[in-house]
Formats: structure tokens, sequence, C-alpha cells
């Protein structure tokens, strides 16, 4: 069932605004959220074991998918169908930990689930056009966020070649380079 992904739909309203804009959306989030934060040694520390287990996350995740070659059921990917989003929450959260204030940890949560939830739609549209009823036995078994308890989290191996293919090691490099904005920022602010 490996044939091309038909054409879809247009999306409408915030979805199209979404597909178009999502990589813009965020980051201008991340310059809000950085205008309001004043990050401490404390809130870096509350932070940064979130960011490490979100990376960890996308990095299982990444050495286990083979996009759009299969439906990986391995690994995260029979926790839940979005692991690399379950990850960038994780990660979301962490910086949000760290910027020191309770106001954008929660709104930047709401932004998260408006950005992302629409995102995962159109990627399961996606699969479902692409993998046809596989993927939708896939998605009847398997959650789509939350992780649930499976036996199959063992099958499957891991590849690191898959992870340097899905470039996760540029992700680490930002997600350092975050951190070190965020001690930087809060020595400017006096909030270290």
């Amino acid at each position: 069932m490996n044939q091309q992904v038909s054409e879809r739909p247009p999306a409408s309203g915030w979805r199209r605004i979404v597909e178009q804009h999502r990589i813009k959306l965020s980051a201008t989030f991340a310059l809000v959220a950085l205008y309001f934060a004043a990050p401490s040694w404390s809130s870096i520390a509350w932070g940064l074991p979130l960011i490490v287990l979100g990376e960890g996350i996308r990095i299982w995740a990444s050495g286990h998918i083979q996009k759009m070659a299969e439906v990986t059921r391995t690994g995260p990917y029979s926790l839940c169908r979005h692991p690399l989003y379950l990850g960038h929450a994780f990660i979301t959260a962490g910086f949000l930990l760290a910027a020191a204030n309770g106001w954008l940890l929660i709104f930047g949560m709401i932004v998260f689930l408006l950005i992302f939830l629409p995102t995962m739609d159109r990627e399961e549209g996606d699969l479902v056009r692409h993998f046809g009823d596989e993927y939708r036995r896939y998605m009847q078994k398997v959650p789509r966020f939350f992780p649930r308890i499976s036996a199959d989290i063992m099958r499957g191996s891991f590849d690191w070649s898959l992870v340097v293919r899905h470039r996760e090691g540029n992700n680490v490099l930002g997600l350092i380079g975050g951190l070190v904005g965020m001690v930087l920022l809060g020595w400017l602010r006096g909030s270290l």
C-alpha cells in the first residue's frame, strides 16, 4: 500500500494558518516568552529534566520511524501515534518552566495545542491517504498523544542512522543553544 499521498482538500480557518505559518507562529510565541521570561538557576534546574526527557523521547522516536515507508508501530510508536510531538511538548514545558513565569507555562501549553492539534490532524489525514486501512487500524489501537502501556514497546530495533537521517542532532544543538540563551537572559535580567 505504498501509493503516493493523494491531493488533500485545502484547509480553512485556523488550520490553514497553522499549515502555512506553523514555524512563524512558534517563533513569535518564543519571542513573546523571552520578553516575559526571568530565568533563575532554580527554574532552569526544574525545566532541564523535562527538556532532556523530551529530547530523549524524540531521539527514541527518530530511531524507529521510517517516514512514509511503513506504519511504524514499534518503540514509542506502540505507546502513542505522535511521540515526536509528545517529546516536543515536554521540551516546550521544560523551557517554559525555565522561563520562571507561570502564566507563560499555561499560555504556552495552550499555544502548543492550538498549533500541534491541527498539525497532527493533517499528518494523520496524509497517512490515512497513503496507507489506507493499515493506518486506520493503527489509529484504532494506539492513542494519538497520551501514551498507553504496550507490550510492543520492545519490538523493533532502534537505528542511530535514522536519528542522523532525521537530523535530530540539529534539535539537540538548538536545545543547547536555548539553554545557553536562558542562562544569558537570566544574567542580563539579573534573575540568576
